[in-house]
């Protein structure tokens, strides 16, 4: 009689939080914050995440997105950092590591403080229009060219310092620009001419700049996400792009990267970027029933085949999914970060500031 009574004892407490999770969220909204304006990466992979996740939260709420474009994301991050933890305000990012790094004082909430629900992985694809003088028809053409424009965001975001100082490794004379709100503007500034490289994330990519600007530009390498030993391998999704590392490599004759302490910096603030490129987030201090429950809605999310086909039809590409216990450990990683590399960065965003 005891171990019955006992039995349903465990079997309530496994059925009732989902239950409980399930009245909560029925006939409610959640909001979905996304950090960056209409139209680019990351409003794109948030819209396919809102449409689909809801089916997989107990109690089949409705999402709506809120776009809070500027700040290089950081308008965004600050309103869900603000927002009450109740569940019914989450986070789709483009994780800002440089705002974490640098100290931004713009920062009202650290990326380590937000409680991460998941990730997806990606790498950069840097990318240069090919009437661009001399004449860009292979990547490696880029070392003859000079003086040109490289558009990016403000000049402590992520893409922009990854291509700058990547540009800086290779000795090439460039202009700087990095005066834009969202990479659909840098985009829209490269047809026209106005500048002539840019980055973006993998979705980015293959769901926008290359599609629609295929006979303009060319791909030059991808910055990929380190691998578990420690090397730099291509992306499974770019299978045939160069990596920074080969494309560096091709054009000086092997010479070799990790003794060069920019590189070291560089990839300081690359690597936990590139591993969770896109984040899914709530507030501080957010319930934990609520944070389990929407884990494992976002753990369903990954396995459900509806939505990797939407997401691939629209973004050409799988995701490479990050789960958000791993998640969390990527964003503690951020603090092991060496003074001596923060200094270096804060530096650097400050000199391209002012040239």
């Amino acid at each position: 009689m005891i171990r019955t009574v006992l039995a349903t004892m465990f079997a309530l407490a496994v059925v009732l939080p989902g239950s409980a999770q399930a009245q909560y969220y029925k006939g409610k909204t959640i909001t979905m914050i996304v950090n960056y304006p209409p139209g680019g990466p990351t409003d794109i992979e948030g819209r396919i995440v809102a449409q689909y996740l809801p089916a997989h939260i107990p109690g089949h709420p409705t999402i709506v997105v809120k776009n809070i474009g500027g700040g290089s994301g950081l308008l965004g991050s600050n309103e869900l950092g603000d927002a009450t933890p109740d569940g019914l305000t989450i986070g789709f990012f483009t994780l800002d590591v440089m705002a974490e790094l640098t100290d931004n004082p713009s920062v009202r909430t650290h990326f380590s403080d937000f409680v991460l629900l998941a990730g997806v992985e990606s790498p950069l694809v840097v990318y240069m229009r090919k009437d661009t003088p001399p004449g860009i028809n292979l990547p490696a053409d880029l070392m003859k060219a000079k003086d040109f424009k490289a558009l990016s965001l403000n000049a402590q975001n992520i893409n922009s310092i990854n291509m700058e100082m990547s540009l800086d490794l290779l000795g090439i004379q460039y202009q700087a620009v990095p005066a834009y709100r969202g990479l659909k503007e840098v985009e829209t500034a490269i047809l026209q001419n106005i500048g002539q490289m840019a980055n973006t994330s993998l979705s980015g990519w293959l769901g926008s700049a290359e599609p629609s600007m295929r006979d303009i530009v060319i791909p030059l390498w991808q910055l990929a996400p380190r691998g578990k030993d420690g090397s730099y391998p291509r992306s499974r999704s770019l299978p045939n792009m160069p990596t920074f590392e080969e494309f560096y490599a091709s054009v000086t004759g092997g010479k070799p990267l990790n003794g060069d302490f920019r590189y070291q910096a560089m990839r300081a603030a690359a690597d936990p970027q590139l591993a969770m490129f896109r984040v899914a987030a709530m507030p501080p201090k957010s319930p934990a029933d609520v944070v389990a429950a929407m884990r494992a809605s976002f753990d369903e999310l990954w396995q459900d085949q509806d939505f990797l086909a939407g997401y691939a039809k629209v973004l050409a590409t799988k995701p490479i999914m990050v789960s958000g216990v791993d998640g969390q450990g990527i964003l503690a990683d951020l603090g092991k970060v060496p003074r001596q590399i923060k200094d270096f960065l804060v530096t650097y965003t400050n000199r391209v500031t002012e040239k």
